[in-house]
């Protein structure tokens, strides 16, 4: 996709907006585990409070956002092939080229920094600290074979937000056919029918096959006409209600995990539709500090719960962990804000010095690929297909 620089102004505003769209998602999954991760000592409160402090908390749905993650990386990669009229093994070998150097770099960063926390949570608070998935991270044996594994980006337990980059690189090999298949309108319907049962299968989360409609129902939002309805903006606005609270009025039911990330990815396609389409324009979505937060996303996704573990651990050394657990919406607060502080300027460095630069060799190696005839590996400078926003493939 071009650069910003290159776009009408309508669709730079839609590029922007999908940009801060994952910046706020990105934010929401960072606040959502400052809330989640750790066992606090909930005091006991009057009903009202309680209620509040549920409407608060919840609505830092970490699940939610990685479902719109999803569906909006399904919308930003068909924009990337929609404008080939046939898919040949030049495009599809671009696309993986494009897609390894966007994801990897940052990954294989995020492994050091992660094992440093690994090993600081180890050493500087007591186990029962964090809840079960991260207490079992945390005590997975750091090992050449794992460190391999993690390199892959098949092995997980070293950084926990590398689960969805193993479903991202799952659904980039296959993206480029269900692309196909969603653009042909006579295998549409029976496409997406076949990708819902796929995320309905009883199989464990971790594996993935839940989020198969996601990536589906993305890679059609640019395929369908741009014209809405008239209320559709207030469909988008109900969709925001359900990936903030659905889970909150579910949990009663007890229903299995697939059936809110099923909800919440539908959710998730009509606000992501309406923003591609409708040409309502968001004044907070078109701040420039909320675009700055989306350019940044990723890093920010990925490295977060390293950079969180371990300001938790220093200070938890330093005040004590059963101080910090008892003062749980304090803790959630400043731990929070610390984690955006520090995470925000690390992947700013690191967006600068290694997503920016990779990313632009990857799509350079891409471009060479597509037209051998006029390759030349050699440095490219600005002015020569370099682009300067990596989130927007």
């Amino acid at each position: 996709m071009p650069s910003v620089t290159e776009t009408s102004g309508t669709e730079r505003n839609y590029l922007h907006q999908l940009t801060s769209l994952r910046g706020v998602a990105c934010l929401v999954v960072l606040f959502g585990h400052a809330i989640q991760v750790f066992r606090y000592n909930q005091p006991a409160r009057p009903a009202p409070q309680a209620a509040l402090h549920d409407l608060m908390t919840y609505a830092f749905n970490a699940e939610a956002a990685v479902v719109l993650f999803f569906v909006l990386s399904g919308c930003v990669l068909s924009l990337s092939l929609q404008k080939y009229t046939h898919m040949t093994g030049r495009i599809i070998g671009s696309f993986y080229i494009k897609r390894l150097f966007r994801i990897y770099p940052l990954l294989w960063f995020s492994i050091i920094l992660a094992i440093v926390s690994m090993v600081l949570a180890r050493g500087l608070v007591a186990d029962g600290v964090f809840v079960g998935w991260l207490s079992r991270n945390l005590q997975t044996p750091v090992s050449i074979w794992n460190t391999i594994a993690s390199i892959t980006g098949m092995f997980t337990r070293y950084n926990g937000p590398m689960w969805s980059l193993r479903v991202e690189l799952m659904y980039s090999v296959v993206f480029p056919l269900l692309f196909m298949l969603v653009r042909a309108r006579r295998l549409r319907v029976v496409t997406l029918v076949a990708l819902a049962a796929i995320a309905l299968l009883p199989v464990p989360h971790e594996v993935g096959t839940v989020f198969a409609l996601c990536f589906g129902l993305g890679a059609l939002i640019p395929l369908l006409p741009t014209a809405l309805p008239r209320r559709h903006g207030l469909y988008a606005l109900l969709g925001v209600a359900v990936l903030l609270y659905d889970r909150y009025a579910l949990a009663p039911l007890n229903l299995p995990e697939r059936i809110p990330d099923m909800i919440e990815t539908v959710a998730a396609f009509v606000v992501i539709r309406d923003l591609y389409a409708s040409g309502r324009q968001y004044r907070l979505l078109l701040s420039k500090p909320v675009i700055a937060v989306g350019e940044l996303s990723y890093g920010i996704y990925l490295l977060h719960l390293p950079v969180m573990l371990i300001v938790f651990s220093v200070a938890a050394r330093v005040w004590g962990a059963p101080v910090m657990l008892s003062h749980p919406s304090f803790t959630q607060f400043t731990l929070g804000i610390a984690t955006v502080v520090l995470t925000t300027a690390l992947a700013a460095l690191t967006y600068a010095l290694l997503e920016l630069p990779l990313h632009n060799l990857g799509r350079h190696l891409g471009h060479a690929i597509l037209n051998p005839a006029a390759a030349s590996i050699r440095p490219i400078t600005a002015g020569e297909g370099t682009d300067t926003h990596v989130s927007r493939v």
